[in-house]
């Protein structure tokens, strides 16, 4: 392996910063991007791994945070509250592509990673999925409930998609979030 055989993964994985997301960076100026969402989740990880309820492999942890998005470089972002039928086939899809332009050792390493956080069974899975839907929520938080007015979401369906994931991976941020959410309901930010 050398480091020529790697440009071609790492001129790739730039792409991910074209990827839109329906969230607003924290101050409300624009979207965010996959990359940035990535980098910002990883961080976040890294602040909460003493609050995880489990002993995690905190250098496992980051890279799930890292890779988990990595195929909305062919699959674009999904919204969790959309239409999520052909999102497991595009992204196992884009998982292989993207992949491929490692060596196998690298790539085996990697789709085992993204893999295992989808199944979501792992501890560090399960609080890297926490922190991941609980992002979201935050900045629509910060930000008056920016996309979720612009698709209509309820609070019930927050809780629905969010609060299991959440409360399993991450306990305490759970109680955090439910406050989120009230406060937000109560100012008019998220529909009843």
């Amino acid at each position: 392996m050398t480091i020529e055989s790697l440009l071609p993964f790492i001129k790739e994985i730039d792409r991910l910063k074209k990827i839109e997301r329906q969230a607003l960076i924290h101050n409300g100026g624009r979207r965010e991007n996959s990359a940035e969402h990535s980098w910002h989740l990883a961080m976040t990880v890294l602040v909460l791994e003493k609050t995880s309820p489990e002993k995690i492999d905190i250098a496992k942890a980051v890279k799930m945070a890292l890779l988990h998005d990595i195929v909305e470089i062919d699959a674009g972002d999904t919204m969790v509250y959309g239409d999520l039928s052909n999102k497991k086939d595009s992204e196992a899809a884009a998982l292989e592509r993207i992949m491929g332009l490692l060596p196998e050792t690298i790539a085996n390493e990697f789709k085992s990673l993204w893999n295992e956080f989808e199944e979501g069974v792992s501890p560090e899975a399960k609080f890297v999925s926490a922190i991941d839907r609980f992002m979201p929520i935050f900045s629509n938080y910060l930000n008056e409930g920016y996309s979720w007015k612009n698709h209509k979401v309820t609070v019930d369906k927050v809780v629905a998609k969010c609060q299991p994931p959440i409360s399993e991976g991450l306990p305490k941020l759970w109680k955090v979030t439910e406050r989120m959410l009230e406060e937000s309901v109560a100012a008019g930010h998220l529909a009843r």
